[in-house]
């Protein structure tokens, strides 16, 4: 406490050092009146700064954003970090940051959210980055670096969920046979991908020792990803492992597998290793598949399906595309769509939301009620129904 001038003091409390620089924090206020209010000013100034009422530090949003991804790299996945890290260098910091975390307000984080937009990206990209931020700010409330989120104050865009394409039983059968014809792993994963409805990273973890041809078992319980080049095996999304049921299809689709690798091995002259990954390209099955080569696989075998439209249309628009194509003739499917034709299958068919969540390792059934409420008028008609036949007019 320091008189400045007669009735006019400067009151100063510590605050602790600051979380990125280590240097120490002072916060200050001017008061009028004499010295023993002032001292009673003092004590409760000292009070507010104890009870956490003021910011810590004077980092900015990029210091910030950097031990952030130093924290969320213990708990996230490498590919996630590596992602979130190449969002932030490539858009977030040059324009968020510079900015000091205790002065960004929720109008400058609309005003950046409204430039990424005007620059032609999506709304969803633009909630990821937003999603980013918010996650960030929200650790440093709990640090104690700021009072509260300013992104919990500002108005994201909200992300545009793409229509969801789902092939026909028809189109998957004819999927894959055109996969397997082309590449006996790739085959397989389409196979175990609408039959499991498991994750491509799933499906890449799984080893031999997961099955049970027996019974027709299969655990999943890991997830392979790739980040910069080098493969990470970890937990499954939902940090759960899960058992599921395997039709006789399913079980006949991996014995034919397994007799193909030892056929493979054999010929290479390269005996299978103690536990084999069943989708691998290697003659030993040392080796798994790289999620991507799966995606990219199924891309090429959906524009082959697509191409006799094509042909017959370019006869007439030699310029045609496949954007060209109309919706019937379009095998503009993804990997992932062959999960979502497994859930909704099962829930066209009548299987209970909470069985189906469990089934594809869903948090909650209300994520699978919510992404998938489409795959629901046929059983609403027939609850419809029942319900009529309970009625009788007179």
């Amino acid at each position: 406490m320091r008189e400045r001038t007669p009735g006019h003091w400067q009151l100063r409390a510590f605050a602790g050092p600051d979380p990125v620089t280590g240097k120490p924090r002072q916060v200050a206020r001017t008061f009028t009146g004499s010295e023993r209010a002032a001292s009673k000013a003092l004590s409760a100034l000292v009070t507010e700064v104890g009870a956490g009422k003021f910011n810590r530090t004077s980092a900015t949003v990029g210091q910030l954003l950097d031990k952030w991804l130093e924290f969320a790299a213990q708990r996230q996945r490498p590919r996630t970090v590596y992602e979130n890290r190449s969002k932030i260098n490539s858009r977030i910091r040059p324009v968020l940051g510079g900015v000091r975390l205790d002065k960004l307000e929720a109008d400058t984080l609309d005003g950046a959210y409204r430039m990424w937009l005007e620059q032609g990206l999506s709304p969803s990209t633009v909630h990821q980055y937003h999603a980013i931020l918010s996650a960030a700010c929200r650790q440093a409330v709990k640090w104690g670096w700021i009072d509260k989120a300013p992104t919990d104050r500002s108005t994201p865009p909200q992300p545009v969920r793409k229509e969801m394409l789902v092939p026909s039983p028809k189109q998957l059968s004819a999927l894959v046979k055109a996969a397997d014809a082309e590449d006996p792993v790739l085959g397989t994963a389409v196979a175990l991908a609408a039959l499991t409805g498991a994750r491509r990273g799933e499906l890449v973890a799984l080893r031999w020792s997961d099955f049970d041809l027996v019974i027709g078992r299969v655990s999943i319980a890991r997830s392979l990803t790739v980040a910069r080049g080098e493969q990470h095996t970890g937990p499954t999304k939902t940090h759960a492992s899960r058992d599921l049921a395997l039709d006789p299809i399913g079980v006949e689709v991996l014995r034919r597998r397994r007799a193909y690798m030892v056929q493979l091995s054999e010929r290479a002259g390269s005996q299978l290793v103690e536990d084999p990954y069943v989708l691998s390209y290697n003659a030993n099955g040392g080796l798994p598949v790289n999620p991507d080569t799966l995606t990219h696989g199924f891309g090429r075998v959906c524009q082959v399906m697509e191409q006799p439209a094509l042909d017959k249309l370019r006869l007439t628009k030699p310029k045609a595309t496949r954007a060209d194509l109309s919706a019937g003739e379009r095998w503009a499917f993804r990997f992932h769509d062959l999960r979502h034709f497994s859930v909704t299958t099962l829930i066209a068919a009548g299987v209970d939301i909470r069985t189906v969540a469990e089934r594809h390792g869903h948090a909650k059934a209300t994520m699978t009620l919510d992404r998938y409420a489409h795959a629901l008028p046929e059983r609403d008609r027939e609850a419809a129904g029942l319900l009529g036949a309970a009625l009788t007019l007179g």
